[in-house]
């Protein structure tokens, strides 16, 4: 199963781990990624040389939610001396094993993926569906995979039982779950996303990145919604003001996004054999975005 430790060190391991529990993730896509120079020379048609100057390691992942844990990893901005905990600020550690071929015999191989932070994440729910989180990670490093006993890892504590929790879905958060501007609606889907513009600060005479910096912080909600109540939204967009939103995910705790949304985007469609009731899409960016621990 898929856990995670915070690193004291950017792209080190902690000795003697004690590994948090990320087994609701169920999809990963990982690329493996050389940077390299083609180098040509006058007279040759084929290629010279392939010459390996660094590696990347981009990858992302996807799950329904049974806290906000891992989530606030990508959403939540950390402090000035960038170590607050639970936040961007860190880095982390991710372990999985998988079993493959080795000589005719299936065995259990380590995948370690050291230094790594949130690039963007998105969190969506909607009607009959469940609450849905889709992250995009870089990490500095992750190794081939590898039989040694736990990964090589100094006395780690791995997560011996798993969770057993439901992960969220549209009743999760209750009968009263998107507000904008104080108002209550009633919505088929929503969604909000955070770009954080990671730049991997790669130095001379490194093959990794030696941080992960974030950047701009880009925060965006969008929303279908069936009933408009009044027209707060339209009169929002048009003076260019601001809404607070609050989408919660979960009505134990709560846990909730909030954020001030600038709407910049209607849209609305009509037909005379449409077959399903009238839903408004609005757009727009977040002054910021937090969610709830």
């Amino acid at each position: 199963l898929m856990q995670y430790v915070e690193e004291s060190t950017y792209g080190t391991t902690p000795a003697s781990a004690a590994f948090v529990d990320a087994s609701v993730i169920n999809s990963t896509n990982t690329n493996y990624e050389n940077v390299t120079e083609t180098y040509r020379k006058l007279g040759r048609r084929t290629l010279y040389k392939l010459i390996k100057m660094g590696k990347a390691f981009p990858w992302s992942c996807s799950f329904s939610p049974v806290d906000t844990s891992l989530i606030r990893y990508g959403t939540e901005n950390g402090n000035t001396a960038g170590t607050a905990t639970g936040t961007l600020d860190k880095g982390l550690t991710f372990v999985n094993s998988v079993f493959q071929n080795s000589g005719g015999t299936l065995t259990e191989y380590y995948v370690i993926r050291t230094g790594t932070k949130c690039d963007s994440i998105t969190v969506s729910t909607s009607s009959r569906g469940m609450v849905t989180v889709d992250m995009d990670w870089i990490s500095r490093n992750i190794p081939k995979p590898v039989t040694t006993a736990n990964g090589g890892l100094t006395t780690p504590t791995f997560v011996a039982s798993p969770t057993t929790a439901t992960p969220w879905t549209n009743l999760s958060g209750g009968t009263s779950k998107l507000s904008i501007g104080g108002v209550v609606y009633p919505f088929k889907s929503a969604s909000f996303t955070v770009n954080n513009n990671l730049d991997p600060v790669d130095i001379d005479g490194s093959d990794n990145i030696e941080a992960l910096e974030p950047t701009v912080k880009e925060s965006t909600f969008r929303c279908e919604l069936i009933v408009l109540k009044d027209q707060a939204i339209e009169t929002a967009q048009e003076a260019g003001t601001s809404l607070a939103v609050i989408l919660t995910l979960n009505s134990t705790g709560p846990k909730t996004m909030t954020g001030n949304w600038f709407p910049v985007m209607k849209t609305e469609t009509d037909a005379s054999d449409e077959t399903k009731v009238r839903t408004v899409q609005f757009e727009g960016q977040l002054d910021d975005c937090s969610v709830t621990a």
